[in-house]
């Protein structure tokens, strides 16, 4: 069952009221909304989520805030930028090296609703050249071996083309050097680095925390809860340029992660940060 990550910590930091309006920008599971409303039943809460199998009140990816929110004027807005237990289990989308799924990983809708013009995982790994694969697993994944890995991808696509997460999973854990250890899946930051790529999630997050900023009324608090330090570094840079331009003020100088007790309850937490700012 999906775990909402920093759930307190998290609601507690939007100083919610029961009059305000509070955005839940990655509905996904729901935890953080039913979290709101039961601590303030008064409180409206607009859900959006790009996945419409979550029910979110809005279907739309955060990037689109200005759009999505039309006149809405919110007090408080929250983006949690983990992928949620449930679509990693049962999405069938190759999210998880854990299972042997095709190679997806598009979180915009049911795989048989998707629009086969759209870029999937298999696309890059088949057809991307070796550089372009590179690139994406050294800037999005921070694989230490992102080289020898791209090197094997277009070697064994001329054999076999990738379809399916388990031919990924055999050829990385294959391919790094049999001395490396590590706590996680040796394929975890290659399937971390497509993810981000078919997802354009970084770009995403750019835009959403833009939109998201200038959406907020004022004294509004944006809180954005990340996983790992590419999104972290974007978040933490745009909440430093607003309170230098004097537009906003930290809530939290340095991030608030996971206590001890929630790690090891829901060890998915163990990278989280979560950054919050109010808008002056």
């Amino acid at each position: 069952m999906h775990r909402s990550v920093l759930l307190k910590e998290s609601i507690e930091s939007l100083n919610l009221k029961s009059s305000q309006v509070f955005v839940d920008g990655t509905f996904g599971g729901g935890g953080h909304s039913r979290e709101a409303l039961r601590l303030f039943p008064g409180i409206r809460v607009v859900s959006i989520d790009q996945d419409p199998a979550t029910g979110a009140d809005i279907t739309g990816n955060f990037r689109d805030l200005d759009k999505l929110l039309g006149e809405v004027r919110p007090d408080a807005i929250l983006l949690d930028l983990g992928i949620s237990s449930d679509q990693l289990e049962t999405s069938g989308k190759g999210f998880s090296f854990q299972k042997d799924e095709p190679l997806d990983m598009r979180m915009s809708g049911p795989l048989d609703k998707l629009e086969a013009s759209s870029l999937t995982a298999a696309d890059i790994l088949n057809s991307w050249d070796e550089h372009a694969i590179e690139l994406i697993l050294r800037g999005f994944g921070e694989e230490k071996y992102s080289g020898r890995i791209a090197r094997e991808i277009v070697t064994r696509r001329e054999v076999k083309p990738f379809s399916r997460t388990s031919d990924l999973v055999e050829m990385v854990t294959a391919v790094k050097p049999k001395s490396f250890r590590d706590k996680i899946n040796p394929a975890t930051k290659t399937f971390q680095a497509l993810r981000i790529a078919v997802n354009e999630e970084l770009t995403a997050l750019e835009e959403g925390l833009q939109k998201g900023f200038e959406a907020l009324a004022p004294s509004g608090r944006l809180a954005v809860i990340s996983f790992h330090s590419l999104e972290d570094r974007i978040v933490k840079n745009f909440f430093r340029d607003r309170v230098k331009e004097g537009r906003a003020k930290l809530i939290n100088k340095k991030p608030i992660v996971p206590s001890a007790e929630e790690v090891g309850e829901n060890p998915r937490s163990r990278s989280a940060k979560l950054r919050v700012i109010e808008k002056l």
